[in-house]
């Protein structure tokens, strides 16, 4: 008896450890991108945090309907962890419009072209499933065109514009956390099982990190 609760043990206080760490990097990322665009705006585009917010909430509603299932300790942290990403959020993004250089671009244009064209895709492969957009899955690939291809279009914005809007504590805290919510994932799957919210949260976080790891690469050359 004493075995599996020790590894029980290991496991909570792995979990405990992922989510504090995640609570550090999102209140590092949020405070320093705020200080940093009251420096320069240089890169940083409105849509981005835009569809970042919409990205949040669709994982945030994911990550509810995953607790409702089978609630754990882990389900109820990631909770926790969206609604502390969503208003930080939030936050960035007041602070953007609310400067003198924070307006509508080029790029925001493109970027919600292309979003928008993926999730009308996402949709219509869905309908010809009979899968609506209140599908886990679905949510997931839309979570991709909000999150994934607008870090995409940042990084076309940072090497036509140069990325000192960017907070550079904002970068690898970003890859942290974004690491740390794909581990939480994993432990989840363990504790719980395979099921259709956990798999379109772990589609849309592994896109996430993929194309921060492009918006961070452009970020050095620049």
């Amino acid at each position: 008896m004493s075995q599996p609760s020790s590894a029980s043990s290991r496991a909570r206080l792995t979990a405990d450890v992922l989510f504090v760490v995640q609570l550090v990097c999102g209140l590092a990322f949020g405070i320093g991108q705020t200080v940093k665009m009251f420096e320069s705006t240089q890169g940083v585009s409105i849509s981005w945090f835009v569809f970042w917010g919409v990205f949040l909430m669709i994982n945030m509603r994911l990550s509810f309907q995953s607790h409702q299932a089978a609630p754990s300790r882990v389900t109820y942290q990631t909770r926790v962890i969206y609604l502390v990403w969503t208003s930080l959020m939030a936050v960035n993004l007041g602070v953007l419009i609310g400067h003198r250089t924070g307006q509508w671009s080029d790029v925001d244009t493109l970027t919600s072209g292309l979003a928008l064209a993926g999730v009308t895709a996402t949709l219509i492969v869905g309908a010809r499933h009979h899968l609506t957009w209140r599908d886990p899955i679905v949510r997931g690939w839309l979570a991709v065109f909000f999150k994934g291809v607008p870090q995409l279009t940042l990084a076309w914005n940072m090497f036509l514009h140069g990325g000192a809007g960017l907070a550079a504590i904002g970068i690898w805290a970003g890859h942290v956390t974004i690491c740390m919510r794909i581990g939480q994932l994993v432990y989840a799957i363990r504790e719980a099982g395979w099921d259709r919210y956990r798999r379109g949260s772990l589609i849309s976080e592994v896109a996430n990190e993929a194309s921060w790891i492009v918006a961070t690469v452009v970020w050095l050359l620049v």
